[in-house]
């Protein structure tokens, strides 16, 4: 590991702030933000791209000879694609090989993925209303975390 200098005279503390104050300056330029989002957009735009690439890899056939393909059709699946393949797959780890992981993967992909639920209940425990945290905004929890402590609050 490197030696570490721990700079005391005033002029060199200066100087470094001096040249940490143009950096920053500089990173801040409008260019400079044109180039942030640019790069971003262009992020985005890839990742859009290969979505879409995979999208269209999933639901593609798979080949007329395919053994999977004919175990798909034996089980009744009329649509021989790739997704169907896939979770062929993940079904038969799951239930031959024990492979929870294949297991949440079916049991996500089949939408019955738990969801991150808060009840609030009466006095008798019996809950009368139930949020899916999941789907509220980070403005929202941060409301109800704010009322929430302010109850708290009040109660002491």
């Amino acid at each position: 590991m490197g030696k570490t200098y721990t700079y005391t005279d005033p002029e060199v503390l200066k100087k470094k702030r001096e040249i940490a104050l143009e950096n920053i300056k500089k990173a801040h330029t409008p260019e400079a933000e044109a180039r942030k989002k640019e790069g971003v957009r262009a992020y985005q735009a890839r990742r859009k791209n290969f979505r879409n690439a995979a999208r269209d890899m999933m639901e593609a056939g798979l080949p007329d000879h395919d053994a999977v393909r004919a175990e798909l059709e034996r089980r009744g699946f009329k649509e021989g694609t790739y997704q169907a393949a896939i979770l062929l797959a993940q079904l038969k780890k799951a239930a031959y090989d024990g492979d929870t992981e294949a297991a949440k993967f079916i049991r996500d992909s089949a939408g019955y993925k738990p969801t991150e639920n808060v009840q609030v209940g009466n006095m008798d425990d019996v809950p009368f209303v139930q949020v899916d945290l999941s789907k509220c905004s980070s403005a929202q929890l941060r409301e109800m975390i704010a009322m929430r402590e302010a109850r708290v609050q009040d109660e002491e």
